[in-house]
């Protein structure tokens, strides 16, 4: 069974507990998301994590007469849910019960369930959400959707996700155009609290667009979404440029471009071609400097010897980050891609990736920094299981000890961003070079010394990824 990032935290406490010191763990990685408190949820209309069926396609249609039992996709989700129902009810009796939603886990038994009734009705034809609550001790399966006899319902949408809703920013990061859009999904008891563009409130803005309806505000029953063209909430934007949205307790961070990276190959005039990558600061709210960042921007490319490195550092975002270095690889043509990222305790020289996204049962589930959680999904459904390190890590190993550090192996990147990308590197780097992840010791503490040290590991891993036969 494979480890969670669960799993890290339960080591990083049973640690912190002991009266003597432990030999050392076996995980490398331990306490990897020590900096995450609770979990905050993404969406643009849906949210973006909640798994959603037609009933067109689940039910034979979206009138029903009769019992429907609605499947969740890809599997039974657990942890505390909410199954929300959009429905229309057609027919209906003088009083008592018109439908009942149930919850059932895999044997059909019910975990919890909701009957809306006449009493409970707000005029006749009109579209209504009905939610239902999934308690955390079960595993939902499937929903069953009954109308009484006698009752006509139209059900246009079964969504499912996580109980505590947060704040998001859609899309996220990359490149946007003047005329596209963003998307402010704030929970309905909250208002966005702060709107800051590279440290400059655009908030007013914001409030004038609203008043001028040049901006929309649309309320659910869950949530509410404002809509608004980029040019008009940032004109005169920075080409690359941060949007940090702050509501009570939530916060989501994005980087705008309005091109993509250019293919910017710095240090030797020919070579091979190396692509380093590191992270920004996560969470959202994060306090502080992430390692792999400051390490790849410190690293010094002219002292890479028969070798062109062009560094990025990627957003901490599920889809855009693997999305953001696959682009750089086919359109930079990069040797080598040496992805660097934020992990425990010691320099973790990442063997294998995994095929999964997993990190919803943490503290409320563990978002990227728009909001995203992932609960044991797929990476990519077409993809194998796994998908070893293209790097000569011996190699690596060798040079990062004769540098005085103290790499260990490891078999677990996490389930989070950095396994994301380091299983997509490799496979968009398949048949063209080598390619790899790389965890750098957790630090918050970044003066001259710390910069310099870490920029060394780089350098180190990039030569002997070169100089490797």
């Amino acid at each position: 069974m494979l480890r969670s990032a669960l799993a890290h935290l339960l080591v990083v406490a049973a640690v912190a507990g002991c009266a003597e010191p432990p030999d050392p763990v076996d995980d490398p990685n331990a306490g990897l998301l020590r900096d995450f408190l609770d979990g905050k949820f993404d969406a643009a209309g849906h949210p973006l994590n909640a798994k959603v069926i037609e009933t067109q396609g689940a039910c034979g249609g979206t009138q029903l007469r009769g019992a429907c039992e609605v499947v969740v996709p890809e599997g039974a989700m657990t942890g505390e849910l909410t199954v929300n129902v959009r429905l229309r009810v057609r027919v209906h009796g003088a009083r008592g019960p018109i439908v009942v939603i149930a919850l059932l886990d895999a044997n059909g038994e019910a975990l919890a369930s909701e009957t809306l009734t006449v009493a409970r009705l707000r005029g006749r034809g009109g579209w209504i959400d009905v939610a239902v609550g999934a308690p955390f001790s079960g595993a939902l399966s499937s929903v069953r959707l009954e109308p009484v006899a006698g009752a006509v319902v139209d059900v246009e949408y079964v969504e499912i996700f996580p109980k505590r809703f947060g704040l998001v920013v859609a899309p996220g990061s990359g490149v946007l155009g003047d005329t596209d859009r963003l998307t402010f999904e704030v929970p309905r008891a909250r208002r966005i609290e702060s709107l800051m563009l590279d440290g400059v409130s655009v908030l007013p803005r914001l409030d004038q667009l609203l008043r001028e309806q040049r901006a929309t505000k649309t309320t659910t029953e869950f949530r509410t979404l404002i809509d608004v063209r980029v040019d008009d909430l940032l004109p005169g934007r920075a080409d690359i440029a941060e949007l940090r949205v702050k509501t009570a307790g939530e916060t989501a961070r994005v980087q705008l471009r309005r091109a993509v990276a250019p293919c910017n190959y710095e240090g030797a005039a020919t070579g091979t071609k190396v692509l380093v990558t590191g992270f920004q600061p996560f969470p959202a709210d994060g306090w502080h400097e992430n390692v792999s960042a400051v390490a790849v921007t410190a690293m010094n490319p002219a002292a890479i010897r028969g070798a062109r490195v062009m560094r990025l550092v990627l957003p901490v975002e599920y889809d855009r980050a693997p999305a953001a270095i696959v682009e750089v690889i086919e359109r930079c043509a990069p040797d080598v891609v040496i992805s660097f990222g934020q992990g425990g305790g010691a320099i973790a020289l990442e063997q294998v990736a995994y095929n999964l996204q997993d990190t919803g049962e943490i503290s409320g589930g563990v978002p990227d920094n728009r909001g995203l959680i992932r609960a044991a999904t797929p990476i990519d459904d077409t993809a194998p299981a796994t998908r070893d390190t293209l790097l000569p890590l011996d190699a690596i190993d060798d040079a990062l000890q004769a540098i005085g550090e103290t790499p260990r192996p490891s078999r677990d990147p996490g389930r989070y961003i950095c396994n994301n990308t380091m299983f997509q590197n490799i496979g968009a780097m398949a048949g063209r070079g080598r390619a790899g992840f790389i965890h750098l010791p957790y630090t918050t503490r970044f003066d001259d010394d710390v910069r310099a040290r870490y920029a060394r590991v780089v350098e180190a891993a990039v030569q002997a990824t070169v100089d490797a036969p």
